[in-house]
């Protein structure tokens, strides 16, 4: 009997609670802050013109009175008096004449205290949400996008190919050679080359993000209307003593025969290859173009979760959290580089014209990535990039000399009383001998195919004025091998010289970008 009035008391207390509790989600379900975000509308917000949707004259949506409906309990007390926002009593007359014209259907142009519940959807949405400045809405936000580049690019110009000297000291007094002054020569790295200006155009397209918060994208890609020039003068100190140092057998390049005189190693050779040895003018051309094409399939990260900012004004704001950002991407890629050297020797009755052109077409695969720090208004960064290439080479050569034996100068051995002058080279391509006069020529053409890989390296830094525009500028810097270079391939036995394609380039310098998404 205890027990079951102590269980009684039990459910009694179990009752009372659970009605106090339903009571009291009750009143709080008729909260009016609830009542006005519950009955809000589709987020379909109204065109900025017309305070509507687009096609409809519906009037801006506004928020209810915060006036609960009426109970029907016929709790005399509550259908007499029911509390608005501001905690005022209104009375049935004035409650019964508001629902007599809502149930009319009129209109009620009401105003209210309370500045949310009088003004259009997009204020009400706004004093509910926090502003929006997130990388959802800004960091690669866009269907395209193109990035054009000002490059002033440095190329370098190999490894040096001495092309004459100047031997106009050598001489020998009393039988022994001696240098009156010291030997000149010209090279093609004498000079070297400048910066020259290019441009570079990328054109992307975003395909869509993936399950990991990855953006998707093709893009195409050229650098190029880069040339390079450089050029280079020399005239012997005295008449017809210039030699050329690619003539083993000559004074200017012989492997035999030499000594050294004044702290200096001079050839002694005798044999002169017409049109380019014992002349007064040596000079030469050399200019090389790059061009270059890519497709690559690019997979970016995106930023991590935004952060939520709390403002001075009390609002809340929500931006981008900066942190690191990988992007990786492999490709095709096409890089052509042609190169022309023109050598050109003047003598008294001796002239000379080796003119060399080389072409590089590159095929291969490519692949790299970047890693950016990102914030919302500047980001820094690396990329590299390696590829692994076919190089499909061409030369062609053209070649003309004609030199004369009655300018020659005293060689050492003569001016030491013996009896030893120079002669030309009877082992020359198509070589006609007239008297005193010979002459020589040569036309042909080689092709090949070698490997040849890519390196290339970059530091940006970059500036976004917009969610739609940024400007970048960076250093740039790319190394190629398995070249044929234009200075490589000057020989004077061209019937058996095969193309050299183990020339190296670097190339460095700087780079101004601006990038627009849309």
């Amino acid at each position: 009997m205890q027990r079951l009035m102590d269980c009684q008391r039990l459910a009694t207390r179990f009752l009372l609670i659970t009605a106090f509790a339903g009571i009291t989600l009750t009143a709080a379900a008729q909260d009016p802050w609830q009542l006005a975000v519950e009955d809000l509308p589709p987020l379909d917000f109204p065109g900025p013109a017309g305070g509507g949707s687009a096609g409809s004259d519906v009037p801006p949506y506004r928020l209810p009175l915060p006036n609960p409906k009426q109970s029907d309990s016929g709790d005399s007390a509550a259908s007499s008096v029911s509390p608005d926002f501001d905690g005022a009593a209104i009375g049935p007359e004035e409650n019964g004449l508001e629902n007599s014209a809502a149930q009319a259907g009129e209109e009620e142009d009401w105003v209210s205290e309370e500045t949310m519940y009088n003004e259009p959807e997009e204020y009400q949405i706004g004093n509910f949400l926090a502003p929006v400045f997130s990388s959802s809405d800004w960091y690669r936000n866009g269907t395209w996008y193109v990035n054009a580049t000002a490059e002033g690019i440095w190329r370098s110009s190999g490894k040096p190919k001495v092309l004459a000297k100047d031997l106009s000291g050598l001489d020998a007094i009393g039988g022994i050679p001696v240098l009156d002054v010291p030997i000149r020569q010209i090279t093609t790295r004498h000079k070297g080359f400048r910066f020259e200006p290019g441009l570079g155009l990328t054109l992307g397209r975003f395909l869509g993000r993936d399950y990991f918060n990855r953006d998707a994208s093709v893009e195409f890609g050229f650098l190029g209307l880069l040339d390079w020039q450089t050029n280079l003068r020399l005239v012997s100190a005295s008449d017809n003593e210039l030699f050329t140092a690619l003539n083993l057998d000559g004074p200017g390049g012989s492997s035999t025969g030499r000594i050294t005189i004044g702290g200096s190693l001079v050839p002694l050779g005798l044999t002169l290859i017409p049109g380019f040895d014992a002349v007064n003018l040596q000079e030469f051309e050399y200019s090389s173009d790059f061009n270059s094409f890519e497709v690559n399939v690019r997979l970016s990260h995106r930023p991590g979760r935004d952060r939520m900012v709390a403002m001075p004004d009390g609002t809340w704001s929500r931006q981008l959290n900066s942190g690191g950002v990988p992007s990786f991407f492999a490709g095709m890629r096409y890089i052509g580089i042609k190169e022309r050297l023109l050598w050109l020797s003047q003598g008294n009755l001796s002239r000379g014209t080796y003119d060399v052109e080389t072409g590089n077409k590159l095929f291969g695969l490519q692949f790299g990535g970047n890693y950016t720090w990102e914030t919302k208004s500047w980001s820094a960064g690396v990329m590299g990039k390696a590829g692994a290439y076919v190089n499909f080479a061409n030369l062609n050569r053209n070649i003309n000399g004609t030199g004369d034996s009655s300018t020659f100068p005293d060689t050492v051995y003569q001016d030491a009383g013996l009896p030893i002058g120079y002669q030309f080279a009877t082992n020359l391509p198509n070589l006609v001998t007239n008297g005193t006069e010979s002459t020589w020529s040569y036309r042909g053409s080689r092709r090949t195919s070698v490997y040849a890989a890519f390196l290339e390296s970059k530091l940006f830094t970059q500036y976004n004025v917009n969610p739609n525009l940024s400007f970048r500028m960076s250093w740039d810097q790319f190394w190629i091998n398995g070249l044929a270079m234009a200075p490589y391939q000057l020989h004077f036995e061209p019937a058996r010289a095969k193309i050299n394609a183990g020339g190296n380039v670097y190339f460095t310098g700087l780079s101004l970008a601006g990038q627009w998404v849309w």
